[in-house]
């Protein structure tokens, strides 16, 4: 009779100890690291093409504009250092109009330009 189940019955234990197994803090640690890492690379895969928007955004404003004090400049890159910060500039002072104490004039009228013509205000 137990030859019938012995297989069974060592599946059981298999699975036991494999739980048990899983559960050590070493093997949570291994664990836990290449998940970090992993999570890190995708991260980084999908934010590439996010950077590259961005990058193309300062670079179409600054290219030309030597008008800019260093304070200015500075605060570009801030601004286009995420999507969100971006899109949040367009709505304060693209759409609402209020008054920025960095960009003001023709510069904020070309940044406001050059974000309308990225894809930036296109991504979720």
């Amino acid at each position: 009779m137990f030859m019938k189940y012995r297989r069974y019955v060592f599946a059981a234990i298999g699975v036991v100890a494999v739980v048990l197994l899983l559960r050590l803090a070493i093997t949570n640690n291994f664990f836990g690291g290449v998940a970090n890492t992993v999570s890190g690379w995708v991260n980084t895969v999908l934010t590439a093409s996010e950077r590259r928007m961005l990058t193309s955004l300062q670079d179409s404003f600054l290219r030309n504009n030597m008008s800019l004090q260093p304070h200015q400049t500075d605060y570009v890159y801030k601004v286009t250092s995420s999507i969100d910060s971006v899109k949040n500039f367009h709505y304060l002072y693209c759409v609402n109009d209020d008054k920025n104490p960095y960009l003001f004039g023709n510069n904020l009228m070309k940044f406001c330009s050059d974000i309308q013509n990225s894809k930036i205000l296109d991504q979720p």
